[in-house]
């Protein structure tokens, strides 16, 4: 019978070779393969856009997309090139949406959620402000593809 004092060190030792070289890969992906739901469900818990549309625009659609989702407004910071809100949905998770003037037609969004929120929540956000957006025609085209409609 093999002693325990002797397995632990061997499963050491091949574990820190397998570490090493072309093995490595091998090694890393059966580590992280073992438990891909919850690399999926904690993520970064953050995504963002630019959009080709005004920054009063997409405030004002961002501030619609929250009503219609029933989020509860926590935070409300609007400046003349940066604005921060930041919303609760019914079980108390957050949700922090940043919207940035790049230039006068190009609007930047960045939502986070946090390490453990739901990264589907904030896209679902982004979704609700360009449906806003949509529904109001606030989105700017070039003129020449509109003419040629």
């Amino acid at each position: 019978m093999i002693e325990k004092c002797v397995v632990i060190p061997a499963v050491f030792c091949l574990l820190l070779t397998s570490l090493i070289g072309c093995a490595a890969p091998l090694a890393l992906q059966g580590l992280g393969s073992a438990t891909p739901v919850a690399f999926n469900s904690t993520g970064s818990g953050k995504g963002d856009s630019s959009w080709l549309a005004r920054y009063d625009d997409v405030v004002q659609a961002t501030l619609r997309a929250g009503q219609v989702l029933s989020l509860k407004l926590e935070k409300e910071e609007i400046g003349n090139d940066q604005t921060v809100f930041q919303y609760i949905d019914g079980k108390g998770n957050k949700l922090d949406v940043l919207i940035e003037r790049r230039t006068e037609t190009v609007t930047y969004a960045r939502f986070s959620v946090g390490l453990f929120g739901s990264k589907s929540m904030g896209q679902l956000m982004v979704r609700q402000i360009i449906f806003e957006m949509t529904a109001e025609g606030k989105f700017l085209r070039d003129r020449r593809s509109v003419e040629a409609d």
